[in-house]
């Protein structure tokens, strides 16, 4: 995979021993205060940031721009992947990076001071090959009460250490040995538009032999503005997500009908159970409802159905 001609380079470091990556897309304030955090990181070995925008217009170069001449000493590498897809921007990211290690985090979070060293001390302890970490909703003011009390943006957390395998690893708090990347197309196309490229990712290169671990410390902080907190969205996405995972998953259509049967028999129980909970608070019909969403992902799986995610 050759470098695109928009790619531009920032600052003056060499051979850093970290590539943070960040794929984006139209959201120049959230970008904003994401360079800002990574240029207040503690780690003290050189690290570039690789932002690759999926615009073809090339929105965030003047984010960009303003986040160097802000943060002189933060090395930034910009391109533009004009190919609308999270996969393509993934691998151009991939592509352009010349660190030891990969680093990922979403353009809508916001790192910890110690994110950075506290992944690269865990990494060095344990030699995994990828290490991950907690991601923290911050919701939006005025967000309606609900949201928070159902759960539904919260993620596990383990102590630090803990083996984990693919379910869990996911590109929004990510240490990876570059090693795993050098596939030419590492991030599979064919999920650029529906999401999960990372889910797939992973799980290959775990099936391949690669070492996951948590790090409870290496925090980062996730914006969850309003639009997102529609009962819609969340269902949906509960959906969608399932359906990818249960597609990547399954080896054979007998296994696959057998799971749809018992995903709609389940999402049937589940959707009556959210009804019948709803006065004891609007919470819990959220969880049972997104349950319910979760066992159809696995009819939606079977049908081949596929939406755009992105």
């Amino acid at each position: 995979m050759g470098l695109p001609d928009e790619v531009k380079s920032y600052g003056n470091h060499t051979s850093p021993r970290v590539s943070v990556c960040v794929c984006t897309y139209q959201r120049p304030r959230l970008l904003a205060m994401l360079l800002d955090s990574l240029a207040g990181q503690t780690f003290l070995d050189p690290f570039e940031v690789i932002v690759v925008d999926n615009d073809a217009a090339g929105s965030a170069a003047p984010t960009v721009e303003a986040a160097k001449e802000r943060h002189p000493m933060l090395n930034i590498r910009y391109a533009i992947e004009p190919q609308k897809g999270i996969s393509f921007a993934r691998n151009t990211a991939a592509s352009l990076s010349v660190g030891d290690f990969l680093a990922w985090i979403d353009d809508d979070e916001t790192a910890a001071k110690n994110w950075l060293m506290s992944l690269w001390m865990t990494c060095s302890i344990s030699n995994s090959d990828g290490v991950f970490g907690p991601v923290i909703p911050v919701f939006a003011r005025g967000s309606p009460s609900w949201t928070r009390r159902s759960g539904m943006f919260d993620r596990l957390r383990h102590r630090t250490g803990t083996k984990i395998d693919a379910r869990e690893a996911r590109t929004g708090n990510a240490f990876v040995k570059a090693k795993w990347f050098r596939a030419e197309m590492p991030f599979d196309p064919k999920f650029a538009n529906t999401g999960g490229e990372d889910y797939d990712f992973f799980s290959r290169i775990n099936a391949r032999g690669a070492r996951f671990e948590w790090c409870d410390e290496a925090e980062v902080f996730e914006a969850v503005p309003l639009e997102r907190q529609r009962l819609i969205w969340i269902l949906e996405r509960q959906l969608r997500v399932s359906a990818l995972y249960w597609r990547i998953r399954s080896k054979s259509r007998a296994e696959m009908i057998i799971r749809a049967g018992v995903g709609a028999v389940a999402c049937v129980i589940l959707g009556l159970a959210g009804g019948v909970v709803a006065p004891f608070g609007f919470h819990h019909t959220v969880r049972l409802w997104c349950r319910a969403m979760r066992s159809l992902g696995r009819v939606v799986a079977m049908s081949g159905l596929r939406w755009r995610g992105y």
